[in-house]
Parts: structure tokens; C-alpha cells; sequence
């Protein structure tokens, strides 16, 4: 897949970061890339994929011989894009571009990316975690990008207290709040003997970690990308972006599961207290992947909205008695931004970002 000619390209640059960066993202990447140190590359385009979970470019970088390299480089999922108004027109095969990004772990020429600089001189973050780079070296500015007047001004029409597309996105592309359950705050979780088993033996360097992986709860309610809230009979479903997942939360507290039996979202029942939903959740499968549940597992979440609708505090307690010595309450918060919509996933499928 690469080309592995050992010489270090004159025209990379490798750099120790001193400032920690979030390698949390919600595909983690960091058994595969270090974020503690950042590599730079300069070159051209060959090749560009738009899809999720992770964009990839193919870059030729020439080496000290003025040998061409040919650099794997991968990125965030689209709407860390379409969260900063961009589009697929940003760049394209043949385009001369500089590129920030995570060192690999694995000896090869690639990376995980996380500042590119453009052909037109200015400069987009490409994940959540990043900060502006180049202009700090070239006074270049951030790319703008822009929205759907028509489909922002219907989205304000519709919102209806918790009814609208939350985000975790800021316009520039930066996580606007802490994530929950992420990959480093797992380890500092009160495990119990078995839950800590299961943790050690999580290998966050497992192949099929940079493809499509299958959401669960509570690990889904930590991912980045827009979710709604949707009222449907007396019901209200949750689409994520991410996986295309859905929760379905009974407001009939009398509701039992159809049919009876553990799945990764598990069965919710919902409530109102006041403005507040209230959701408890049980029957969750059991799952090793990263954060341990066992099938004994309950879930308690408050989505309270402002009075002006602009952000929605969240609150989990997370009680799961084979895997945690107490329950673990965890906060974390959602804005809202008009201007996105919930998009489809469809992972590892080519898409045009407009």
C-alpha cells in the first residue's frame, strides 16, 4: 500500500508537541498515531477520499533524493467539515498542500492529520483536537466557509425547546466541550477486578479500529458529531450522525421491551421533569470494546435545555456493578448551531460534502 523507500524526506519536518492535544477522537487513533509528536509534509495530492469514518488523502512527498514517497494520510469524519461550512471543492488531486499531523506508531509514512494548508494560502482544521498552526508561521487566515440560508432559517422556525440538531462543533472545527467516556478517562474510572481485566486487555491498536464499528451505549453519547431530538407518536427518537444510530426513548413508563433481550443501545423509558428529559436505560448488551458493560448495566441521563435554547447540559450516572465499584456520573453539553443538519454516515462510502 506504501511506498517504503527508508530515506527521510528533505521535506519533512518532525516536531515534539509540548501541549497536549485531544487524541480522543471518536474513532480513536491514537494506537495507530502518536499526538504527542506531530510530523509535516509538503506535497501533492494524488488521490482523495471523502467518507467516514475518516477522510483519506494520498500525498507524493520527495524524499532527500528527490525521490517521490507516497504518504497515507487519514483525517476526521465530514461533518467536522460540514460543522465549518466546507465542502469537497476545498481540495483536489494535483493540489500542492502542507499538512499537520500524528506521527504513526507503525513506521510508516503516514499520519493522522490535523491542520492542512491550501493552495490558496489558507489554512483548515481537519479534526477535533486541532488548533491554527500555519498561520502562526505565514499569517495566513482560516478558510471561511459558508451555510444554506434556507435550511438554517427553517431550523430556526422549527426548534422547539429539546427538539432541534445539537452540536459539539464549533464553526472552526474545535470541540466545544469535553468529551464523556473517552478513550483516556476510561483508565480512571473506579474498575472493578473484572472491569479492570476487561480494560488491560483493550487493544486500542486493532485493525479494524480505523473502519466502521458498532455504537453502544453509553460510549455513543461521547461522539462529536450533530444529533436530534425528534417526536414521533409519544415517543421521541435521538438520531446521531455518527453510524446513523437511533435511540428510541418510551415516554410510557409502563412500556417493556419488544422483544425482551440485551442490544447495544439498550431499552429506554423517558420522563419529563419540567424542561428536563429524563431517560433510564437497562437491558444493554455486553461489550468489551474500549469502555467494559456488562448486561447489568443502567443508565440515569438528564438533557436539560437553556431558556433560550442555545446549549443543552447533559448529565449520565453510569451504575454497572460487575464493572465499576460506584456508579460514575459524568456532564458534558451540546449547542446548538442552526446551520447544521444531522447527515447521513454511510460509512466508508465516497460522499460529496455540500
Amino acid at each position: 500500500m506504501f511506498s517504503l523507500r527508508a530515506k527521510v524526506a528533505s521535506g519533512i519536518f518532525l516536531l515534539i508537541s509540548l501541549v497536549p492535544t485531544l487524541a480522543t477522537a471518536h474513532h480513536s487513533t491514537a494506537g495507530f498515531f502518536n499526538p504527542a509528536r506531530k510530523v509535516e509534509v509538503e506535497g501533492v495530492i494524488t488521490a482523495v477520499q471523502w467518507r467516514n469514518p475518516h477522510t483519506v488523502f494520498e500525498l507524493d512527498v520527495p524524499n532527500a533524493e528527490g525521490e517521490l514517497v507516497q504518504w497515507h494520510v487519514e483525517s476526521g469524519a465530514l461533518g467536522i467539515l460540514r460543522a465549518q461550512g466546507l465542502t469537497s471543492d476545498i481540495l483536489k488531486v494535483g493540489d500542492r498542500v502542507k499538512i499537520l499531523g500524528d506521527e504513526s506508531r507503525r513506521g510508516r509514512p503516514e499520519m493522522f492529520a490535523r491542520n492542512i494548508l491550501l493552495p490558496s494560502g489558507k489554512e483548515v482544521m481537519l479534526t477535533l483536537g486541532a488548533s491554527v498552526y500555519f498561520p502562526t508561521q505565514n499569517s495566513v487566515e482560516l478558510l471561511a466557509g459558508g451555510y444554506n440560508e434556507t435550511e438554517t432559517a427553517a431550523a430556526r422556525a422549527e426548534a422547539d425547546g429539546i427538539f432541534r440538531v445539537w452540536s459539539r462543533i464549533g464553526e472552526t472545527g474545535r470541540r466545544l466541550h469535553t468529551p464523556i467516556f473517552s478513550n483516556g478517562d476510561i483508565d480512571t474510572l473506579p474498575l472493578t477486578a473484572k472491569g479492570r481485566e476487561i480494560r488491560e486487555q483493550w487493544d486500542g491498536s486493532a485493525e479494524f479500529i480505523l473502519g466502521c464499528t458498532d455504537w453502544n451505549m453509553p460510549r455513543l453519547m461521547g461522539n462529536p458529531l450533530p444529533m436530534q431530538f425528534v417526536q414521533v407518536g409519544e415517543d421521541i427518537v435521538i438520531r446521531f450522525e455518527e453510524g446513523d444510530n437511533q435511540r428510541t426513548v418510551h415516554m410510557d413508563p409502563n412500556a417493556a421491551p419488544t422483544p425482551v433481550g440485551p442490544s447495544l443501545m439498550g431499552f429506554s423509558v423517558g420522563h419529563w421533569e419540567r424542561n428536563t428529559l429524563v431517560i433510564q436505560t437497562t437491558q444493554l448488551q455486553e461489550s468489551t470494546y474500549s469502555l467494559p458493560v456488562s448486561r447489568q448495566a443502567e443508565l440515569l441521563e438528564r438533557f436539560t435545555p437553556s431558556p433560550d435554547g442555545s446549549r443543552l447540559d447533559y448529565e449520565i450516572v453510569f451504575t454497572d456493578q460487575p464493572m465499576l465499584t460506584s456508579p460514575v456520573t459524568q456532564r458534558s453539553a451540546w449547542f446548538w448551531r442552526p446551520e447544521i443538519q444531522v447527515n447521513s454516515y454511510a460509512c466508508e462510502v465516497e460522499q460529496e460534502i455540500n
